[in-house]
């Protein structure tokens, strides 16, 4: 039962079936039932290793500016902190870190004069002197695949074909948002959304926004090859999959090398993340790869292979303490 549940969780992460019957799809694709599939499936979630199955958004083509903030909090005042945070529809993630830089989180608005707007409220609210915007620059990788029964403290995992990753990009706050009608945004509502485990749940979606199954179908198909939709698949809590040592790996590199450091370290499969960011007052980094390990020894082994292939100014490891939030962004929820 268990190599079944491994191999959904292969599969899923990566690409979910756009079917009108999406786990019989999967199951023909794994030599399984659908009605195994469906089964393993609802365990998953019930044991929290699947958190979500749904599509994730390019925040950009929707009309939103993305962003990362780091904020050095006073110990005494974390936990109001936090919460305050966690209020805010426009965060997804938030984390401690165990750093001087404590409490990183992401945030996600309709533009970044409201990001730089919530960011003074609560350097005011929180008397802060270091509370800082980190927005993307260019994109090295984003891959999110963990996969299960991997060896603890397997060797750093390099890619030296690097044939699925893709070539960097840069990111701008110019980029016009897609033109979208009232039931697009209707059915981006929907598949912002936990996909229900039937048999038909694109069948449930279609009703429920009163479409025809097939044109919900086109339609998602259309914006994965856009790249509205960024990727549509089962989110997984990785730390219940072994891979508990995780830290953000910050370097400093110079500017002429960014490029090419960025898509060396996009070639490691422990590397979920890869982005230039600025760098900031007491802040020298501008390369950041958040790295999955499951072992704190087999992270450390990684990163000091990174910096041997890198040569880095200088780097760090922000280990993650705590995960205060972890959810998809919510879209037009207005």
């Amino acid at each position: 039962m268990l190599s079944v549940q491994n191999e959904i969780l292969k599969v899923i992460q990566a690409e979910f079936p756009i079917d009108l019957q999406p786990y019989a799809a999967l199951a023909n694709q794994l030599g399984s039932s659908d009605e195994e599939v469906i089964t393993q499936i609802k365990h998953l979630k019930a044991e929290g290793i699947i958190r979500r199955i749904g599509a994730i958004f390019n925040a950009a083509h929707l009309g939103y500016v993305s962003t990362l903030i780091a904020a050095q909090i006073p110990t005494d005042k974390i936990n109001d902190f936090v919460a305050d945070v966690n209020t805010l529809p426009g965060v997804s993630h938030n984390y401690g870190r165990q750093h001087e830089f404590n409490i990183w989180f992401t945030l996600t608005m309709e533009s970044m004069e409201k990001i730089n707007q919530t960011v003074a409220h609560l350097r005011t609210k929180y008397h802060l002197d270091k509370i800082y915007n980190l927005p993307a620059l260019k994109l090295y990788k984003i891959k999110v695949n963990f996969t299960p029964g991997r060896q603890l403290d397997a060797p750093p995992d390099f890619d030296e074909n690097n044939e699925s990753e893709q070539p960097p990009l840069e990111i701008t706050s110019s980029t016009p948002p897609d033109d979208l009608s009232a039931r697009q945004i209707d059915l981006i509502r929907q598949l912002q959304q936990d996909l229900p485990v039937i048999r038909e749940p694109f069948h449930q979606i279609a009703n429920t926004i009163n479409e025809n199954p097939n044109t919900v179908l086109t339609q998602i198909k259309d914006w994965k090859k856009k790249g509205l939709i960024r990727r549509f698949g089962a989110s997984v809590k990785h730390q219940r999959m072994g891979f508990t040592a995780n830290g953000m790996v910050v370097f400093d590199i110079e500017p002429e090398r960014l490029d090419t450091i960025g898509s060396l370290l996009a070639r490691y499969r422990q590397v979920s993340h890869c982005y230039h960011r600025p760098s900031a007052p007491d802040w020298p980094y501008n390369l950041f790869a958040m790295t999955h390990c499951r072992s704190e020894r087999q992270l450390q082994k990684l990163v000091q292979e990174m910096v041997r292939q890198t040569n880095p100014r200088q780097y760090d490891i922000l280990l993650t303490t705590t995960e205060h939030k972890k959810t998809n962004v919510k879209y037009f929820t207005e």
